[in-house]
């Protein structure tokens, strides 16, 4: 009878066992994936502020804070074709480690030159990182685990984008925009500590099938794919919907052009 017992309780305790594991491994993937983009959307919050404080008409500021996309665009190409030799635990640690300097000098930076030329420079470290953990997690979790760990790294980038406004607007308001830009370089020197402690060194998953040599090659395989060619169609289409709205133009600021009488 006491084998029996026992026999029931150690399935019961292994579920639980992996039950907690799946929690901690969701805290700590939604969290790294705040960690790393949540610069990106902060900014965005202080458009106003900013405005002021360089006085610079509020398209060329929105201009300034998007740039990141810029250098997201060029990290993502780079992380393409040579993701292969970069160490994924190394590259996401020094990522966003390196990220914190270009967001602390964002608080001194003298005009909005340098102002985007530093938002360039995130844009490389946060895609880099973002890239690199998304290849990570496909090659470190197993078949049933893969769409789990994916979806609780959409959950932290979501989150950035609005828990990343909230804080950038309140500290902007209480302990200036200088102040702001220093709690975020703060933030993602934690995530790179996040990181050390939580992510183990892997090497990239060996092709299952034969690859061609080249980079460029493999992109022409992938752009024969229709379906991989509808969900780049996708992916363009909802990023750029999404980031043309936070390109602030002038005419927006006039209450008249929106006047009942003007439709």
């Amino acid at each position: 009878m006491t084998q029996i017992s026992h026999a029931a309780v150690l399935p019961t305790m292994a579920a639980h066992a992996h039950a907690s594991h799946v929690v901690r491994r969701t805290l700590v993937i939604g969290l790294t994936a705040f960690l790393t983009v949540v610069d990106l959307f902060a900014t965005q919050a202080i458009l106003p502020s900013l405005t002021k404080a360089y006085h610079v008409t509020p398209a060329a500021m929105g201009l300034a804070v998007n740039a990141s996309t810029l250098g997201m665009a060029i990290a993502g190409l780079a992380v393409a074709f040579f993701s292969r030799r970069i160490d994924r635990r190394l590259g996401i640690l020094l990522s966003l480690a390196l990220l914190s300097i270009p967001t602390a000098l964002l608080a001194s930076a003298p005009d909005l030159t340098t102002f985007a030329l530093l938002r360039i420079v995130q844009g490389v470290f946060m895609a880099t990182a973002f890239a690199l953990t998304l290849a990570y997690l496909g090659e470190a979790c197993s078949a049933e685990d893969t769409g789990g760990a994916f979806a609780a790294y959409v959950t932290g980038n979501v989150a950035s984008n609005l828990i990343g406004r909230l804080i950038s607007a309140a500290v902007a308001d209480h302990l200036g925009l200088a102040t702001n830009f220093y709690v975020f370089a703060a933030l993602n020197l934690a995530g790179a500590v996040l990181v050390y402690f939580t992510i183990s060194r892997t090497k990239p998953m060996d092709a299952v099938e034969p690859v061609p040599s080249s980079s460029f090659a493999i992109w022409g395989v992938h752009l024969r794919n229709a379906q991989l060619r509808a969900s780049f169609a996708i992916g363009f289409r909802t990023i750029s919907a999404r980031a043309s709205r936070y390109f602030h133009r002038p005419e927006t600021h006039r209450p008249d052009l929106y006047a009942l009488d003007q439709v």
